[in-house]
């Protein structure tokens, strides 16, 4: 489809590479082949006893590991599922196969440690040798000074800063429909566009007939211009940006939502406050034909508190390079103790609660009070698909692995 007939012969080769079931098993053995080899050089610098007996036991432990890891989440993983009453969810959740069955994962990813590298380094390709060609539009969000108290002479939205929307296909692209429907894609903590993390999902929806179109938030695809910075996404941008959305695609025959991870907050958060609204008759509130969110943390009082070693460690560091120092001057000038507290938080959740000045809250309480989208759930009227899985590394549930329909 769009995805093919655009490419160079370069780039179809890392396309067939990347994105084809059998171009992923012919790259994936040769990973492993240079895994081999260079295992078998370093084994042969040992006296010829030694490597025998070594390489024979690596060689075994690690083909029964993996077996017996991989046979276990085969034989015994699940899905469970927690559904609304609805007939229309009922129907949506009769058609989806994949809910009925237990995970199938590919040998190299049966568990959230062994798959993380091999995940990395897809992306880190798949980024760099087949990015996708985005047609990208800066959009200007405006922001209130006190987000706790309504816009005001006193209170006035001056809060500017550029967002970048990323539409995959281009919307002048002859080869695909401008009323296709659309997904709104909220990336994670650090991501872009070409990482959200990874493409996989945004190559399948346009394959599928669906247009894309990538939000970066405030610092995620360009400096801060102004001292506005919600580590989870501001609704009211949200907002902004679904109006201008309907405006640059007017003959969309629908437009839905999905958050990764941390992205994940404001289809809860914002649609909650948005059907709420529409419950009263506000007729004006974004509303959006259906919503999923992809291993999301839930209560943000705690998200950040199952982070294990050696991932707390390095979101934190991502997360202080990509917002705060390249944004130092900027947030530095707003609030320099703010800044300080937070440069010197020792993990993500400590973080949060000093960088609430910044996304126009007075402290870590208000920001909860009115961001948490564990208190606007409740209100969430739009269907909505939530995935977790047991064996996350980051947010990690009680169950193998979690479908849930509200």
């Amino acid at each position: 489809m769009i995805l093919r007939t655009e490419l160079k012969p370069l780039r179809c080769f890392w396309h067939f590479l990347l994105h084809d079931s059998l171009g992923r098993l012919l790259l994936g053995s040769f990973l492993l082949g240079i895994v081999y080899f260079a295992t078998s050089f370093l084994l042969s610098l040992l006296p010829g006893h030694i490597s025998a007996v070594l390489g024979r036991a690596v060689a075994y432990g690690a083909l029964g590991v993996s077996l017996f890891l991989y046979t276990s989440i085969r034989g015994f993983g699940k899905v469970d599922g927690y559904i609304g009453t609805g007939e229309e969810l009922q129907r949506v959740f009769r058609g989806m196969r994949t809910a009925q069955r237990a995970p199938r994962p590919p040998f190299w990813a049966y568990g959230g440690n062994v798959q993380f590298m091999p995940w990395m380094v897809y992306n880190l390709f798949s980024a760099t040798f087949q990015a996708l060609d985005f047609e990208k539009q800066r959009f200007t969000v405006k922001g209130l000074q006190d987000k706790t108290q309504p816009e005001s002479k006193t209170n006035p939205r001056s809060m500017e800063d550029e967002v970048i929307l990323n539409f995959f296909p281009k919307t002048s692209s002859s080869d695909f429909p401008l009323d296709a429907p659309t997904i709104v894609v909220e990336p994670g903590l650090t991501c872009t566009a070409q990482d959200v993390p990874g493409s996989s999902f945004l190559r399948r929806a346009v394959d599928r007939g669906f247009r894309v179109v990538v939000i970066e938030r405030r610092g995620h695809g360009a400096p801060l211009r102004a001292p506005r910075w919600n580590l989870f996404g501001d609704s009211d941008d949200t907002e902004q940006i679904y109006e201008m959305l309907q405006e640059r695609l007017p003959d969309a025959v629908g437009f839905f939502w999905i958050g990764f991870s941390s992205g994940s907050k404001l289809p809860i958060e914002a649609q909650g406050k948005f059907d709420a609204r529409r419950e009263k008759g506000d007729g004006k509130a974004p509303s959006f034909v259906a919503m999923a969110c992809i291993c999301p943390g839930y209560n943000l009082e705690t998200c950040f508190q199952g982070f294990k070693f050696p991932y707390r460690q390095m979101c934190l560091s991502s997360t202080k390079s990509k917002f705060l120092m390249e944004n130092e001057v900027v947030l530095r000038k707003f609030n320099p103790e703010a800044y300080e507290k937070a440069m010197e938080a020792q993990d993500l959740q400590e973080l949060l609660l000093h960088v609430a000045p910044f996304a126009g809250y007075s402290s870590g309480k208000e920001y909860f009070e009115h961001e948490n989208p564990v208190l606007y759930a409740p209100q969430v009227r739009t269907p909505c698909l939530i995935i977790n899985a047991m064996d996350d590394p980051l947010t990690v549930p009680t169950t193998r692995g979690w479908s849930y329909f509200c």
